[in-house]
């Protein structure tokens, strides 16, 4: 939730900073800018306490239940990130938000076109963090505590899981970067 007010402010901030030219509106960029960094901390500890999760076995959140199970190794626990709806969204949410905080690390490139590009990136940031918070949680607790879980589909217990969803998704949610620069030359 906090990062989705991160970004929420990030977008809000930056379109009021795109309209207003004066010290404020540059002082608002510069505020978005830092929320959007903010967001990228607050997405990657909601993460890893995803992963801890798995790591250790609390299957009283009910996708650690529904995607891991005690004798599952630690490579696949962590894989277990990726390896549901609900954590393949915040896992998304994870890669967009470090594509924007190395963005917003290189902001005085081009101070109007990186603020654009912010702006584009905090609105995607901000449906799929709606997504996280209030479609797909991955955080749900169950009403019963079970002694183990379910465990990762067979299927995807395979070497290659470790590597192949993240390398995928480094390039589907890179491919926002580009368009997020583009962006503004298109408008």
């Amino acid at each position: 939730m906090f990062a989705l007010a991160l970004a929420g402010y990030c977008l809000i901030a930056g379109i009021v900073a795109a309209v207003r030219k004066d010290a404020i509106g540059y002082r608002l960029a510069e505020t978005a800018r830092r929320a959007g960094m903010a967001s990228f901390v607050s997405v990657a500890f909601a993460a890893g306490a995803l992963v801890y999760a798995a790591m250790t076995n609390d299957f009283s959140v009910a996708y650690i239940l529904h995607h891991s199970n005690r004798d599952l190794p630690g490579a696949y626990k962590f894989a277990v990130l990726w390896s549901g709806q609900e954590g393949s969204i915040l896992f998304w949410c994870l890669l967009l938000s470090a594509y924007g905080f190395v963005l917003r690390l290189r902001h005085k490139v081009d101070r109007r076109l990186v603020a654009t590009a912010f702006m584009v990136l905090a609105g995607i940031q901000v449906f799929f963090l709606i997504l996280v918070n209030f479609v797909a949680n991955p955080f749900g607790i169950m009403d019963r505590l079970a002694a183990d879980g379910n465990g990762l589909n067979p299927l995807l217990q395979y070497p290659e899981m470790v590597i192949h969803p993240p390398m995928l998704y480094l390039g589907y949610v890179g491919v926002a970067v580009p368009f997020s620069l583009a962006w503004r030359r298109s408008s």
